[in-house]
């Protein structure tokens, strides 16, 4: 679900996040093709013509060097725009290549953050997708400097060059196309840009700075990503099973715990994004996982801070990753919506019940002849609210919100000398309230997310040496949206991206991959919303081959 600020809410109530719900047509899915399918549609466009700027063109990735551009805000078609889009084209050489991590930032802000493809031999894929930037029109109001970065190694052994075009489309506002209500300034985070790596519970992405002294509202834009041996941090159990049961430490728990001066400011869920090369790459081949190729940022409402933050003093916001055990890369922006009939904004905070995470751990595993079984639950709940005073030109108002998250993480385990069986039934449910009351007015929105996960995971050894895997994955994320202005609807969404795939590796002694077989998978994109049509989009493969496509509502 991809989240910006809706025109009528962020004009009437000066809430921040909506749906952006995409346009119908996406890029051409070729049914008996193996190249990346991607499900989710492109943006939904305004009917005029845009001002296109070229930010990269066949730009190459080999060994780590960023390519670098310049950006210059399009002459004839001066903001405010009714809509900015970016689109990213992305293509890999027939050969061997690891999954990539990718970013683009704009004057240290990143405008996109995702994963790539992973080549084979006789495969050279390629896809693109849009992505609504509307949200950072202020970064796009004056000359910046920008890179792109694929961290990809070209060798003798990995042999892939990944090749990467982007491109910016502006466009014009017309009376049936306004310009959106967007934030005044877009501030990079960590401090001056780029990406922070949180490799333990302690580590730190942050910003140190002193704003603008008439913040009205204030939206964190976060990236949480796994890596290394946080990229499978669900399969995770606590450090005394982590020998006998043969997986990683630290628990199945991350959470993203934000404050401001230290002060407990907000939770972050973290999705559990699957790259291309994920337990076992035929899975994810034609179709990839949910967001693979573009993560969508969770969106922290810090406004209840906005007077504490417009008292002239530097304040520190921070994120780090509850039990990050190695590591995370993290990156995100400030956005703040300026009092531009005052010049000094005054406030408190009120209430602030959040504490420190408590997460429960029920662990059963009995091991007896060197067999191991049994199950691991991890589960926490969380709720508090956060509310603050801002005083400006229109009065004082308070900005409240509330926020439930319901985390469980269920494993069950069948661990020898010849067989690892690991079954993972993880849920992650949030629901956001935020509220505005102030002037005579009140308003109000709710957002929910739900990412449920489930893993089969069986990996057996014969008396050969030969190996089998046996992967079932079932990944979604589900999201609505409801905006309420006096206590009345005006305006809702609903979306639902998700895919099951399946597939059985073979091993040799060696532990060479000889073959597979089943391969399958099912994916589904729906989304409903206001103001926008319904759309439905069905894909399925069969070892490795697109061989449904179904678009309709």
């Amino acid at each position: 679900m991809n989240f910006r600020s809706c025109l009528l809410a962020a004009a009437t109530t000066g809430l921040l996040p909506a749906i952006v719900l995409p346009r119908a047509d996406a890029a051409p899915l070729k049914v008996g093709s193996g190249n990346e399918a991607v499900i989710e549609p492109a943006v939904i466009h305004p009917d005029e013509t845009p001002c296109v700027v070229k930010l990269l063109t066949k730009a190459p990735f080999a060994n780590f060097n960023p390519a670098n551009y310049s950006f210059t805000p399009p002459a004839a078609c001066p903001g405010p725009w009714a809509k900015v889009v970016l689109s990213i084209s992305i293509s890999l050489n027939e050969g061997r290549q690891f999954d990539r991590s990718g970013l683009l930032f704009l004057g240290g802000v990143p405008i996109w953050f995702g994963t790539t493809a992973e080549p084979r031999a006789t495969l050279a894929p390629y896809w693109s997708f849009e992505k609504d930037v509307t949200d950072y029109t202020a970064l796009f109001e004056s000359a910046q400097t920008g890179y792109m970065e694929i961290g990809n190694i070209v060798n003798s052994t990995y042999t892939s060059t990944i090749t990467a075009s982007a491109t910016l489309k502006f466009y014009p506002v017309t009376p049936t196309a306004p310009a959106p209500v967007t934030a005044d300034m877009v501030v990079p985070v960590p401090t001056g840009g780029g990406l922070a790596t949180l490799n333990t519970g302690a580590d730190q992405l942050s910003l140190t700075a002193t704003l603008p002294t008439n913040i009205l509202r204030a939206s964190l834009q976060l990236y949480l990503q796994g890596q290394s041996s946080d990229e499978f941090w669900y399969f995770c159990v606590p450090n005394a099973y982590s020998g006998e049961l043969e997986s990683c430490g630290g628990t199945a728990y991350r959470e993203g715990e934000i404050t401001v001066d230290g002060v407990p400011a907000g939770v972050a869920p973290v999705y559990p994004w699957i790259f291309t090369g994920g337990i076992d790459p035929y899975l994810w081949q034609p179709i990839p996982g949910v967001q693979t190729f573009d993560f969508t940022p969770f969106h922290a409402d810090l406004s209840p801070f906005a007077g504490v933050l417009s008292n002239g003093q530097p304040h520190t916001i921070a994120t780090s990753v509850y039990n990050a055990d190695g590591y995370f890369s993290a990156t995100g922006a400030l956005l703040l919506f300026l009092d531009k009939n005052a010049t000094t904004v005054t406030g408190s905070i009120t209430r602030n019940t959040l504490k420190a995470p408590a997460p429960a751990i029920d662990a059963k595993i009995a091991t007896n002849n060197g067999i191991a079984t049994g199950s691991i639950g991890t589960t926490s709940k969380r709720s508090f609210t956060i509310s603050g005073t801002v005083t400006g030109s229109a009065g004082t108002t308070l900005n409240s919100i509330t926020e439930t998250s319901v985390f469980s993480n269920v494993q069950h385990f069948g661990v020898s000398g010849t067989e690892d069986l690991q079954t993972v039934d993880q849920t992650t449910d949030t629901t956001i309230t935020t509220s505005s009351t102030g002037g005579g007015s009140s308003a109000k929105q709710t957002v929910t997310l739900h990412y449920p996960l489930n893993i089969y995971y069986d990996f057996v050894t014969g008396k050969s040496g030969n190996s089998t895997q046996l992967t079932r994955v079932n990944l979604q994320y589900q999201g609505s949206d409801l905006q309420e202005l006096a206590g009345s609807p005006i305006s809702q969404g609903l979306l639902t991206d998700a895919i099951k795939a399946q597939d059985t590796l073979f091993f040799n002694s060696q532990f060479s991959v000889t073959g597979h077989k089943s391969q399958s998978e099912t994916a589904t994109y729906t989304r409903t919303g206001t103001g926008s049509p319904c759309f439905k989009r069905t894909l399925v493969s069969t070892f490795n081959v697109l061989s449904t496509v179904q678009t309709g509502c």
